[in-house]
């Protein structure tokens, strides 16, 4: 037995799955807005309260921690201790980066380059954050430099560990 639906209802369903391919194939992929990550406008913030160039960047200080698997409040926090969050950043080297010699092409590059070494680098690998640290410069209070400057972005307690 075969059943059939009213005929208004079939052209309805129809103009239905029309109308949903439609709106798919235009949506336009350059307006559909991220996520927002409330790091970045910490990041920003704490960028501006220096009155730092890197602000521009504060996605990029977030997008490669996470890649990374780094706390993301850590490479802003050497930026800023290195060269001002970029205000004395010979060749886009904002970590004074291998005694401050390495030029980079961008600022991202340099986040790149460095956020990798420091996760996957011989020297870096395995270490916690202040492991890193130590290795990263060896001044007894750089390190704590570094957290205060951390903790300035967002207190530890609201951060997840590593």
């Amino acid at each position: 037995m075969r059943r059939f639906l009213p005929q208004g209802v079939m052209v309805f369903a129809g103009m239905l799955g029309i109308a949903a391919a439609t709106a798919h194939a235009e949506q336009d992929v350059t307006k559909i807005r991220r996520k927002f990550d409330l790091r970045e406008a910490m990041l920003r913030k704490f960028f501006n309260e220096y009155r730092c160039p890197a602000e521009r960047f504060a996605g990029v200080f977030v997008s490669e921690a996470d890649s990374h698997q780094l706390d993301w409040r850590l490479l802003p926090s050497l930026a800023v201790i290195e060269t001002g969050g970029g205000r004395t950043a010979p060749g886009n080297n904002l970590f004074g980066w291998a005694n401050g010699k390495t030029r980079f092409d961008s600022i991202s590059e340099a986040v790149h380059t460095v956020a990798a070494a420091l996760s996957f680098g011989s020297a870096y690998k395995g270490k916690d954050t202040s492991g890193k640290l130590k290795v990263y410069n060896q001044h007894a209070d750089y390190g704590a430099k570094v957290a205060v400057l951390m903790n300035r972005i967002a207190p530890s307690q609201f951060v997840d560990s590593e």
